[in-house]
């Protein structure tokens, strides 16, 4: 982790202004710093030398550029001396145009795959369809290095990636957008069946996304899953289902060329959607009307979201700063509220419907 080691650190009277570096309020331990194109926290730490250790704090990350400035400024604001520092040989990484985050606006997206893997079909989409962008989702990081280091190489310009649940991710797609969704071979979690991407809230998303006479495609090896799929869409109206069985299909996974060797039974599902959804109208407010009160530190868990508030860094005698984790259960924020009259988030949740839902509660429940 970058950080710093200075010789000495004086009381600051906040907010102060160093060159474009601005230091907020100290929750503690914790000092808010906002530049012109990052706001985040940094951790100082006294050491028994009489040192101080200044790092940046994990959950509010910024780019490499802004913490240093940041060093920089508390360096000039202290007339402080370095004792170590280990940044400045540290490169910035250029962020990668075709890796997308969640709060990025979705309403382009043509196609999208879930969990693509090595990107085999990814790539095949994207060939097959120049005119489109298509969304790859996925949860493995390395396998997201790896695809966004081919499309680098083969110069594939029309490809967004997205490290994220799909589940989450479809929600912040317009309605009636899409021509088709793609899950491969996703994982059977047959001992975790609540870990499946595929159940009702995915596939009602994936309607409401589809376009009429759109498609949704499932290939697995496991019958097990299959059985389960299948049940699920026979729930539905206006759709097609189409089942194939050991059809070959237009390019083959690594996944799908070791089950082939094993002679394993590969299964097909498409449903094809005839509705035509109403349009997504949600504006999400990440506003308080009050200070929260009456915080209590146990863990809410609901249908499709957890709030858990973990700890209060006192400010001054009318502020602190929450540390909480809020949001989709399986994918929830870790976040920061600054808690006064009228409180704020430190930077707000990504704008889906589980966060908001769960910011709604948190109101609720410490109203005051």
């Amino acid at each position: 982790m970058p950080h710093i080691v200075i010789d000495r650190f004086e009381k600051i009277n906040y907010p102060v202004k160093v060159d474009d570096v601005e230091f907020l309020f100290q929750a503690e331990n914790l000092i808010g710093v906002k530049t012109p194109i990052s706001k985040f926290l940094i951790k100082l730490q006294p050491k028994e030398d009489g040192t101080y250790l200044i790092k940046y704090d994990k959950i509010t990350r910024p780019i490499i550029s802004e913490i240093k400035k940041a060093y920089e400024a508390i360096i000039k604001l202290q007339n402080a001396k370095i004792i170590f520092e280990n940044i400045r040989g540290i490169k910035e990484k250029l962020p990668n145009k075709n890796l997308l985050n969640i709060e990025d606006d979705l309403s382009d997206i043509d196609i999208v795959e879930v969990g693509f893997g090595s990107g085999r079909h990814l790539i095949h989409l994207a060939k097959e369809n120049p005119d489109k962008i298509i969304l790859g989702i996925e949860i493995h990081k390395p396998s997201i290095e790896q695809v966004l280091k081919r499309l680098e190489h083969e110069k594939i310009s029309n490809v967004r990636v997205l490290n994220h649940d799909a589940r989450i991710i479809l929600s912040k797609i317009p309605s009636n957008n899409l021509e088709a969704i793609y899950v491969h071979f996703p994982v059977p979690w047959d001992k975790k069946p609540h870990r499946r991407v595929m159940n009702k809230d995915f596939i009602n998303e994936c309607i409401r996304t589809l376009k009429k006479d759109a498609f949704l495609h499932l290939r697995t090896d496991s019958v097990k899953y299959f059985n389960y799929s299948l049940n699920l869409f026979l729930d539905y109206n206006k759709i097609d289902i189409r089942i194939k069985k050991n059809i070959p299909y237009v390019i083959s996974s690594k996944y799908e060329d070791r089950w082939k060797k094993l002679d394993k039974d590969i299964y097909d599902i498409y449903m094809i959607n005839h509705e035509i959804s109403e349009e997504l109208k949600e504006n999400f407010d990440f506003t308080f009307e009050k200070k929260l009160k009456n915080l209590d530190f146990k863990p809410k868990i609901y249908n499709n979201f957890v709030i858990h508030i973990e700890k209060v860094f006192k400010i001054d005698e009318n502020r602190e700063l929450i540390r909480l984790t809020l949001g989709n259960f399986n994918r929830p924020e870790h976040l920061y509220i600054l808690n006064k009259d009228k409180p704020e988030y430190f930077k707000a949740p990504a704008p889906i419907k589980e966060n908001y839902l769960a910011h709604l509660e948190l109101k609720r429940l410490f109203n005051g």
